[in-house]
């Protein structure tokens, strides 16, 4: 072989050698290495798209997994669905407790004076509330917080020409023929269901109020609040038992305006009787019948403005109607003493 021949051999040998490097080299940036093949298949949107270290990645890895073991544990000791409770309904349930009221002795409210009654014969209605609420003995006037509504009902159903302020509830009697009382004199704060009053409280001071009644002799009773009509009613069904049976039903003439009387309601099928002449008198009153509203306390949500002016407004019709255009034949007749 010549010296040429060896020469051409030897670059043939290194030109092989040079492409083979070639094929075995691939460019690959620092963004993007070279994958593995057997995670080829993974989303390219999984892709890590910056190099981490490898203690990085580990510290990342062993974070995960703490993760995912504190999230197993809180489902594995809660399994199934929970109601999410509002942030305020423990507040809402205690706050509930504390509005409700129990039974206050009358030492709790001795700092209080019982309000006046504004009384005069011959009323056409007297007002009877269950007992003065703690801002109207404060302010020694008769359903004087600012939320009750009883003096919007009384103007808005036609008993006064405007709306007159609780500390003008003097001038009922003598400007209006209209009067004020309580059944129970001494006041408290829970006013609503009268659930600072003891049952005995309430029933030993019926006897009171018809003694007022059988002095006075008004053409109607109107008790705001059907807990206070319960407690008059007992009372006159328990004298019922002593005089006989009688006629229960409404009276024909006043049907359409009792129309709630089942739920205690309007006009009720009761009226009380005085046998006994008042001296000094230009008119003798024989007869007092009973009316019934709803308390008229802003706290009472059953009954909005309108309803309870509704009523009202139903009393303001039996009281314009002359006496004789009522027809009492067939309601249950209480005799109420002089004194009892």
């Amino acid at each position: 072989m010549s010296f040429e021949e060896d020469r051409n051999d030897g670059e043939a040998s290194v030109t092989d050698n040079f492409r083979e490097s070639i094929t075995k080299f691939t460019f690959s940036t620092p963004c993007q290495p070279q994958l593995d093949p057997a995670v080829a298949s993974v989303h390219s949107s999984e892709l890590p798209t910056f190099r981490r270290s490898s203690r990085v990645a580990a510290v990342l890895t062993s974070r995960k997994l703490g993760i995912k073991c504190e999230v197993d544990a809180l489902s594995s000791t809660s399994p199934g669905k929970t109601k999410r409770k509002a942030p305020n309904a423990s507040l809402s349930k205690n706050a509930a407790k504390k509005l409700k009221r129990g039974y206050a002795p009358p030492e709790a409210y001795a700092h209080l004076s019982p309000l006046t009654d504004y009384l005069a014969y011959g009323l056409d209605v007297v007002f009877c509330g269950i007992n003065p609420g703690y801002m109207s003995a404060q302010r020694g006037h008769h359903f004087a917080h600012p939320s009750n509504h009883f003096w919007k009902c009384l103007h808005q159903s036609g008993f006064t020409p405007r709306l007159l302020p609780p500390s003008e509830d003097s001038s009922l009697p003598q400007t209006f023929n209209i009067g004020l009382t309580d059944l129970v004199d001494r006041p408290s704060a829970e006013v609503v269901t009268a659930a600072e009053l003891s049952s005995s409280e309430r029933v030993s001071s019926v006897p009171i109020l018809l003694n007022k009644l059988a002095l006075q002799r008004p053409r109607f009773l109107c008790l705001v609040g059907i807990s206070n009509w319960e407690i008059l009613q007992k009372a006159l069904l328990q004298m019922t038992q002593t005089t006989g049976p009688s006629k229960a039903s409404g009276p024909p003439g006043a049907s359409k305006t009792s129309q709630a009387s089942s739920k205690n309601i309007g006009l009720q099928p009761f009226k009380l009787c005085y046998s006994d002449p008042v001296s000094d008198t230009s008119a003798n009153i024989n007869e007092t019948l009973l009316f019934v509203v709803p308390s008229t306390s802003g706290l009472v949500t059953q009954y909005q403005l309108p309803a309870k002016v509704k009523f009202f407004a139903q009393l303001k019709s039996l009281v314009d109607r002359p006496p004789s255009e009522l027809d009492t034949s067939e309601m249950k007749r209480i005799a109420i003493p002089h004194d009892l």
